[in-house]
Parts: C-alpha cells; sequence; structure tokens
C-alpha cells in the first residue's frame, strides 16, 4: 500500500468514528483549536473528494459552535 492510500484510509477511519459516540476530544483542546482541527480537515475532505467524510465533520462543527453558543450564554449543553 503506498503512503497517499494509507494516509486517506487513516483520514477516512479516524473521521468516519467523529459520527459515533466512541471517540471525545483531546481535553487539552480548547474551543479554537477544536474549530481549527475541523476547519483544516474539512478541507483536506474537499480536496480529495471525501464527501462523506466532509459531512461528518460538518455536523460535528455545527455542534461544536452550538456548544460554544450554549456555554457564552450560560446554558451549557452536555
Amino acid at each position: 500500500m503506498d503512503l497517499k492510500n494509507f494516509t486517506d484510509k487513516i483520514f477516512i477511519g479516524s473521521i468516519d468514528i467523529m459520527s459515533t459516540d466512541e471517540w471525545q476530544w483531546p481535553e487539552s483542546w480548547d474551543v479554537d483549536r477544536k474549530l481549527k482541527f475541523l476547519t483544516d480537515t474539512l478541507n483536506y475532505a474537499k480536496e480529495n473528494e471525501f464527501w462523506e467524510q466532509a459531512a461528518i465533520i460538518r455536523d460535528v462543527t455545527a455542534k461544536e459552535i452550538e456548544k460554544e453558543k450554549g456555554s457564552v450564554s450560560g446554558n451549557p449543553e452536555e
């Protein structure tokens, strides 16, 4: 397996797991770091035409933004 295929396989698997409850953010990551990661991975997914993973990333981004809005308004969502 060449490096590109291996990298793509790891990327796809890593993003796919984000659509489940089996993963969590590293505790040390703040909202800015999470959003940067999501932006960068969304760009990679689009560039490589990984449309299913792009949809997962958009969903996770929306959840993070909603979570942040809740915490800013004083009503953190769990």
